[in-house]
């Protein structure tokens, strides 16, 4: 069985530290691409749902590299996630691991991230992920689909998700890739548990599922932290 590290899947995860409460009014009124058919097609290169979605409401605009190569610099990714619900003494630290990692692979420069690049950041990056195959470098509209439906076949009639049932899917295809799935790993599942307001409601909809993994700002949002 192939051991992978991990590739935070928002690299945004704060820890036991809280940001305050997200006012979903004021982001869409702020990034009204952030709402669904308003922005501009996603960036399949953006591994990552969240930046993803990000970058696709014209956030980074203002800050990508010449060329319009996606560099964004740490500081501007710990602001700007700070806006969607995470301290920057939380996001901070993950976003320059990032940063360290694509240095590396001289995928970046210093202090900034490439986010078209994620996947090589070295001792960061992981595989058997919901929304791309296991060795792809972009999203997959199969890989994506897939795990949709298999999240919907385990949601209950009001089309709820638990945290077991990401848990699952996540377990399914880390088994069906032969890829160990590790305690770093649980960063993609925490992401979009929390985000989507799992530890505030106990359970998430798919139908915000379906919108995040389509970089589309899901209808109840709420802090992203691990647990």
């Amino acid at each position: 069985m192939k051991i992978r590290s991990l590739m935070l899947a928002g690299f945004i995860l704060s820890g036991s530290v809280h940001a305050d409460p997200l006012n979903r009014d004021h982001l869409v009124s702020k990034y009204p691409g952030l709402e669904e058919g308003n922005g501009r097609p996603e960036n399949k290169k953006i591994l990552c749902p969240f930046h993803r979605m990000l970058e696709r409401a014209g956030v980074y605009d203002e800050h990508t590299g010449f060329g319009g190569e996606l560099l964004v610099n740490v500081f501007t990714i710990t602001a700007k996630a700070k806006e969607f619900g995470c301290k920057i003494i939380g996001c901070g630290p993950v976003a320059t691991a990032v940063s360290g990692g694509q240095i590396a692979t001289a995928s970046t420069g210093f202090g900034k991230v490439n986010l078209a690049a994620l996947h090589r950041s070295l001792g960061i990056s992981h595989e058997c992920a919901f929304t791309w195959a296991k060795g792809g470098n972009t999203v997959s509209d199969a890989q994506r689909s897939t795990s949709l439906a298999r999240l919907e076949a385990l949601a209950d009639a009001e089309g709820r998700l638990t945290l077991d049932d990401l848990q699952a899917v996540k377990n399914q295809i880390c088994d069906e890739q032969d890829v160990m799935f590790t305690v770093p790993g649980q960063a993609e599942v925490l992401l979009i548990w929390t985000f989507l307001g799992g530890t505030d409601r106990g359970y998430i909809d798919i139908a915000d599922v379906d919108r995040f993994f389509h970089a589309e700002l899901p209808k109840f949002v709420s802090e992203p932290t691990s647990l």
